[in-house]
């Protein structure tokens, strides 16, 4: 009997463990996508795995009751309805955008991997949402966007200021070659 309850009990702190785990992973991440991996075989998902590792995410399965103990203190509790069926978190540590285009193109060459929804910097997105964030541009190509909208009006600037100088440059030029020909 004594055995049976050192057993359990090493049984619950393993668990409390990987709970642990889960929660700093949810609590680390920009985003924690959901997805139904049903059907994907080891290759596929060893394949998976290692594309989502080169964006800066990681695909982790856990069961659902740990999924449910793990995020009950934090924002995915919001979307406890996403926690039916076979379900693996992929977390996003570095670019959402970049980690969900990495799943809807995978998704689309491998039709078992569905989408169910997640959470991005604290907002719940069901699978449409996902869908539309991966067709955001990169936050490089954001970011390059807007550093060229407020660098504009500066460039226009110079180029201003620099139209006078090479004017009278011109006209100098001109003088010159003038004179070079009376000589």
């Amino acid at each position: 009997m004594a055995e049976m309850v050192e057993t359990r009990r090493r049984t619950l702190a393993r668990k409390q463990v990987l709970v642990d785990g889960i929660r700093e992973k949810l609590e680390a991440s920009q985003a924690v996508i959901l997805v139904d991996y049903c059907g994907l075989t080891a290759e596929q998902m060893s394949n998976l795995r290692r594309k989502l590792k080169e964006k800066g995410s990681e695909l982790k399965v856990v069961k659902n009751t740990l999924a449910l103990r793990a995020s009950e203190a934090t924002a995915l509790a919001q979307a406890l309805d996403l926690f039916r069926g076979p379900t693996a978190f992929v977390f996003g540590y570095k670019d959402p955008v970049e980690t969900a285009k990495v799943l809807v193109k995978f998704a689309k060459e491998a039709e078992q991997l569905k989408l169910k929804g997640g959470l991005v910097e604290g907002r719940v997105y069901d699978a449409e949402g996902m869908d539309a964030l991966s067709r955001l541009p990169s936050r490089e190509v954001l970011l390059a966007t807007l550093l060229a909208t407020f660098n504009a009006p500066i460039a226009g600037f110079v180029n201003v200021l620099a139209a006078n100088l090479r004017g009278l440059v011109t006209v100098l030029n001109a003088i010159k070659d003038e004179k070079e020909k009376e000589a």
